[in-house]
């Protein structure tokens, strides 16, 4: 991408796979989206790093539908991908146009890859309206790359079989944190009061209410329901294991 970035990172797309991606009939209407806006973002006044920003965006999401459609996965088959009669535009190309720009700002690039896995998920999810496919967005716009690792930590942290998270909160902790812990804690606090993780109870199978950072219980953290569900969509699983273990490290007993 950097590469093609020396001729123009968005002409080489629209010439390229932007043009020819998700072929066949099942792939029709993503190539048309995927065509139709970045003709539309190419023609907007872009620095050359947010052209190549937007370029690998777009390249990331083409990938990901195309090997969808290799696998055998039909994209959804209801008004996803089609203009209604009061709109101008489609779904599609809202949620497509919205990945490129928080693309095009987004300077922790290894969000990117995450960005742009919304557009090719959510093409293939049935009933995943519009609102909650911006919610998302949002959300993964808002969120620290370092926070998009605390969820896949928390949500795969049996993979990380020689680290040993921390049993018990913060409270009575005794001698001195790191910086880097504390901020850390401070960024799990944070995905709990956006309703993304639950503190499980030591003794019981409830939830413990969390009042600061430190009543983080680092292995009794778990993702709730509406976490797992943006965790699918945004892709977090793809996080590289080194990634995680980067945050778990500083999580330990």
């Amino acid at each position: 991408m950097v590469g093609a970035a020396a001729g123009g990172v968005l002409g080489f797309l629209l010439g390229g796979p932007a043009g020819a991606a998700a072929g066949g009939v099942a792939g029709v209407a993503i190539s048309k989206t995927t065509s139709k806006v970045l003709t539309d973002v190419a023609n907007r006044s872009l620095s050359h790093r947010e052209e190549i920003r937007i370029g690998i965006a777009a390249t990331f999401a083409i990938e990901k539908i195309q090997k969808k459609l290799d696998a055998g996965e039909q994209p959804r088959n209801d008004c996803f991908f089609q203009t209604q009669h009061n709109v101008s535009r489609s779904s599609a190309e809202e949620i497509f146009e919205g990945v490129l720009l928080k693309s095009k700002n987004e300077h922790e690039e290894k969000k990117i890859k995450l960005l742009a896995n919304i557009f090719a998920n959510v093409a293939f999810v049935s009933g995943l309206r519009v609102g909650e496919a911006n919610h998302i967005l949002q959300i993964a716009d808002n969120l620290t790359y370092r926070q998009m690792c605390i969820l896949g930590l928390f949500q795969r942290k049996t993979e990380i079989q020689d680290i040993k998270l921390k049993e018990n909160d913060y409270r009575t902790f005794q001698g001195s944190l790191s910086y880097e812990t504390a901020s850390i804690l401070q960024e799990t606090y944070q995905l709990y009061n956006f309703g993304l993780l639950a503190c499980r109870n030591s003794t019981s199978n409830g939830y413990e209410a969390m009042l600061g950072w430190t009543d983080t219980a680092p292995n009794r953290m778990e993702l709730t329901i509406l976490a797992k569900r943006y965790y699918s969509i945004i892709g977090l699983d793809e996080i590289p294991i080194a990634d995680l273990r980067d945050v778990a490290v500083f999580l330990i007993k």
